[in-house]
This record gives C-alpha cells, structure tokens and sequence, in this order.
C-alpha cells in the first residue's frame, strides 16, 4: 500500500488536504472496506466466558468448559455453520436452528465488546467516573452511564438484601439529600413541590424562568421597577395573610393554589435555603449490619422513619435469634414489643449501653459516605441503585475486581430481556414521599 497509513484517523487527515487520483481512492475505499468488515474474533477464553454465561453458569468454576451447547433444545450435537462479520455461527443438528457466539449472552446485538465491557465494569466497581471510563475506553459518556444504569438494576433484583439476622444485629438510619436533578421540567418544580430549581439564577433570571410558565406579566413588570415595595407586600401577605393584597398574588400564576404561589414567590427574593437536620428534604435509609458480614441496606422515605416502614423492610429478615441493637428511636421500640424482638437501645448521648454499641453500623454509614462522595450527588430515583452497587462491593471486597465483573456479566445474562434506555428515565421513585408530590 503505497501513500495512505492504515489508521482511520490518518486516512482523514490524508483526504482533507490531498487530491486524490482515481487509484489512490480505490485503494482507500479497499482499505475502508477491509477495517469494516475485520472484527476481532473471539478467544478461546472468551468463547468459554460467553459459553457459561448462556447456560447461566459461573465462570470462574467453569473455566475448563469447551462444549458449544445449542441455546434452544440444549443439545450438544452441534457442528460450525460460518462466520458472519468475523464471528463464528454454528447449527443445530437436533432442532435445525442456526445460532452465534453471543446469543443468550450480555453482548448480544451490543456495540460493546466483550473486553471493553468486563472494563467498563471493573472501572465502575473502582468508582472512576463516567467521563474518565469514556476517555478511557473511547466510547460515548451516555453509554457509560447506561451500562452503569443496568448494572446497578441486576445487582438491585437478584443479590440486594437477601441476608437474614441470626444473631446481634445493629440498625440506623443514613440520610441523603433528596435531589431531582434528572428532572427539568420547570413545571414539575413550581407547581408540584412549589418552589424553585436548587440551581444559581439571579433574580432576573428567576423572572424570566417562571414567566415563561404562566406568570402574570403586568404582576412581574411591577415587581421588577419597584421590588422593595412588592416584597413588603409580599411579606405583609405571607405574615398576616394581607387580603388587599390576595387577588394581585393569587393571580399572579395560573392555576395555581394560594399556599404553592407564596412558596414560589418567596424563592424570587431570597435565595431558598436547604433545611438543617431530618426533614422532608432527606431521604431515610433503613440500614443493618451484623458481626458475620450480613447487610441490609434500602431506601424507605424521606424523613424520621416510621414503625410501620421497618415492619415493611427490615422485620422480613429478622430470625428468632436476633437481637437488635439501636438508638433510641421509639419506632423500633414499637416494632420490638408488637413483634417480640429482643431489643437494646443506646440512650441519646451516649456511645454503649451494657457492652452493647452502635460502632459496626457507624462504620457502615462513613463507608457509605465515602461511596456516594464519588458521585457528587444522586438523583433519587436511582439512589436505591447506587446503594445496591455499594451493598455488592461491600459483599464481595474479598474478591478481585476481576472476578467481580466475570460474576456480574453473569447476573446480567440472567435478565430475561435488557432494559431500554427510556426505561431509565422513567423509573419511578420507590420510596415513601410522604405525599410530597400528591
């Protein structure tokens, strides 16, 4: 090949700034042709991997095997049947049907290969971000976040919370901020929860966000030229409930109630402060630990915890011979009598109670904290995702990264269909809010 490297990239360069003759552009169009059509083709190893995978086994207790099994009738009369874009196809002899290396498999009809994608979930286990494994294995951020996304719903559904308490078991609750940052319907902010976004805007920027959504625009000519004198009366009507000034408020938005067009306009004239402490903008998570590596980990509401939520959650996992140690939140202790669990709670102000400590389930938070740290904030919808990946770390950090992904390619074959993209973003919220959004 004379004139042009081999590199696609160089290739570009080459035709951006050369004139071609017509022989210089059948050898590149050859060359395209030959990098379209060579896909690497797969290892022995990688034949084997993907081979456990179909028939739902473990790799790494199957690294010996080297029996293509028919993914249809089970048998293992099969003979070669061709390569289709560098992939080896096989057939059938028994049931007569025709099938390729990645069928029943994690990689089936994906972009991803095999390789890059046992990379993917060895960097997501190490807690790299979806910008640096894009850069690292030079596909798209979204996809990163995608596969992180499936991931995280496989190890949700089969491995999360399947431990049982058979002896002294410790349980409190860790609190995350409520966050709805996926969502940027400004509707949804100022009609529903009734306040303004948590992003910066000043406040010409606040105008001109909510008059886009039905702000009266005589009202908010008013407030502009003479904000001093609007927000006495603002305050007047908020403080004293000022009727001379009701109607001007009340039809400040449309089809809005009294109580949710205060909450927004008091949002324009000060900047809207996150409470302190256990509210409604924290989400509880009911945790659980014990000294023989049992966890239980799941979101449950925002707020204090109520009895009737650990009755829901965590009593399906206490044995006979449990004894739970808490602090002194009167709803185990309601959950404790009603059911008879032997209870031991530490007394606010102090750290053990008779030999008895919260010092397990407190280590259990800060690891916790130092986890959600890497991802500088969670949507609370995937939250019980993120906590699900976590309670796998915390479950296998025994093992290798290695063998870690082999299992979870694994648990990712199991799923009877792969979850669409679209499913993601309309994922509900599954814990209890409390009425926030009724």
């Amino acid at each position: 090949m004379t004139g042009f490297n081999s590199n696609f990239s160089d290739i570009q360069k080459q035709i951006s700034f050369a004139n071609l003759t017509d022989e210089q552009i059948l050898e590149l169009l050859s060359i395209l042709q030959t990098k379209r059509n060579a896909k690497p083709k797969l290892t022995k190893e990688e034949k084997v991997f993907l081979q456990c995978c179909r028939e739902r086994r473990s790799y790494s207790a199957n690294k010996d095997l080297d029996t293509v099994v028919c993914p249809v009738c089970g048998s293992i009369n099969i003979i070669k049947n061709g390569t289709k874009n560098g992939r080896q196809r096989y057939k059938c002899k028994d049931c007569a049907r025709t099938f390729g290396d990645t069928i029943g498999t994690v990689v089936f009809r994906s972009k991803l290969s095999i390789a890059k994608l046992i990379e993917l979930i060895k960097l997501t286990l190490q807690g790299e971000s979806c910008r640096t494994i894009a850069k690292e294995l030079g596909i798209n951020k979204q996809t990163v976040l995608h596969n992180r996304h499936r991931i995280c719903s496989v190890l949700h559904q089969f491995v999360c919370n399947q431990d049982d308490f058979k002896s002294l078991a410790e349980s409190d609750e860790y609190y995350y901020p409520l966050s709805f940052k996926d969502i940027k319907d400004p509707i949804f902010f100022l009609n529903t929860l009734g306040r303004m976004p948590y992003t910066h805007r000043n406040y010409k920027q606040k105008l001109e966000y909510i008059e886009k959504q039905g702000f009266d625009s005589a009202f908010l000519q008013v407030l502009n030229d003479n904000e001093e004198q609007v927000r006495n009366e603002l305050l007047n009507y908020v403080n004293y409930d000022d009727l001379k000034s009701q109607e001007k408020f009340s039809n400040a938005l449309n089809g809005m109630d009294t109580e949710k067009i205060i909450q927004v306009l008091k949002t324009l004239n000060e900047q809207q402060k996150k409470k302190r402490g256990i509210s409604n903008q924290q989400v509880c998570c009911l945790s659980c630990v014990d000294r023989n590596n049992n966890h239980f980990l799941q979101t449950v509401c925002v707020g204090r915890i109520w009895a009737s939520h650990i009755e829901k959650t965590l009593l399906p996992h206490f044995t006979e011979d449990t004894v739970l140690i808490t602090d002194s939140h009167r709803a185990y202790k309601t959950v404790a009598n009603k059911h008879k669990i032997p209870l031991k709670q530490i007394p606010s102000g102090k750290h053990t109670s008779g030999g008895y400590s919260l010092g397990h389930i407190n280590g259990y938070h800060h690891n916790i904290s130092d986890f959600m740290y890497l991802y500088h904030g969670v949507s609370s919808k995937f939250l019980d995702y993120y906590l699900a990946l976590f309670y796998w770390i915390e479950k296998n950090k025994h093992k290798p990264y290695l063998e870690q992904a082999y299992d979870i390619i694994t648990l990712l074959s199991n799923q009877a269909k792969k979850i669409p993209l679209n499913k993601f973003k309309e994922k509900p919220i599954s814990f209890d809010l409390k009425g926030m959004l009724s």
